[in-house]
């Protein structure tokens, strides 16, 4: 329903300011069908425990709720996730009643448009027990990204860093099948039309469908195991390509400082889908 209130609703031609707005869901247990299919999509086990990513699915109703408010100045289609930043302090039991208050407030200039930050908090008894910050792009008029031959002469030296990196790692192949969207979407209630079929994703300029950027992530900390086990992780990720439906790409570790490992998702032509970096404790600020 969000959704389709955002195909038809109305906004400015012209950025305006991002007021503060908030929502809250007090003392609710996550359903656990939906957390049965966010397993099975992304492959996690069935070990007692929420999935460090999947309160972001909990959360993502209540972020559609904040960009479709009329206060709310830009269409909520056409918002692009570029990153997000994930903290857990503990591990969070399937079963567990839980609250979660999310806002958003004010917006930054970047030079594809403008970025603001979607903040998730989620409590337990009164405890905070995970946190997150969504980033999200609006592209506007005449802010679209350069021609490659016209970027920074430091992206080539970076994109080799990047590989350098990932050198020593073992790559592990992905065949990313075209109903992953519609799947996902079952799991998390995300409807968007450019992740379920090739001709509803066309009307928004994309090829084919594309896989949701956190079902990308929740795969690659299925796949980190033991790594993404542990009772307090920070996790940050990066959103680089569109990763089309169906695909073959790769799955990529190494081994950081202090028990980090980075990670990414870099398709067959070697340009990465997904860039990110999962470390043990908790980082940063909630």
């Amino acid at each position: 329903m969000e959704l389709l209130r955002a195909a038809v609703a109305r906004r400015p031609a012209r950025p305006g300011e991002v007021p503060r707005l908030e929502v809250r869901v007090r003392s609710f247990t996550p359903d656990p069908w939906q957390l049965a299919l966010y397993r099975e999509v992304c492959d996690f086990p069935a070990d007692g425990f929420m999935p460090l990513p999947f309160p972001q699915v909990l959360a993502a109703p209540l972020h559609l709720a904040l960009l479709n408010r009329p206060e709310f100045p830009y269409r909520l289609l056409g918002m692009i996730h570029v990153r997000n930043h994930i903290r857990q302090y503990r591990r969070l039991a399937e079963g567990a009643s839980l609250s979660v208050h999310a806002w958003v407030e004010g917006q930054r200039e970047v030079r594809q448009g403008r970025e603001l930050d979607l903040h998730t908090r989620v409590e337990q008894d009164g405890e905070l027990v995970w946190s997150a910050v969504t980033t999200m792009l609006r592209r506007l008029p005449g802010s679209g990204e350069r021609p490659r031959e016209e970027r920074p002469a430091g992206s080539t030296a970076a994109a080799t860093e990047e590989d350098a990196l990932f050198a020593r790692s073992r790559p592990a192949p992905w065949k990313v099948s075209e109903d992953t969207g519609r799947r996902y979407a079952r799991a998390s209630g995300d409807y968007n039309p450019i992740h379920l079929h090739a001709l509803t994703a066309r009307a928004f300029g994309f090829p084919r469908a594309i896989a949701h950027g956190m079902w990308t992530v929740g795969r690659c900390v299925a796949e980190m195991g033991e790594a993404a086990e542990a009772p307090a992780l920070t996790l940050t990720s990066a959103f680089r390509r569109p990763l089309l439906l169906p695909s073959r790409v790769v799955f990529q570790t190494a081994a950081q400082q202090e028990g980090a490992v980075a990670y990414r998702v870099k398709s067959e032509d070697g340009q990465s889908h997904v860039m990110g970096q999962l470390t043990p404790g908790v980082t940063g600020s909630p």
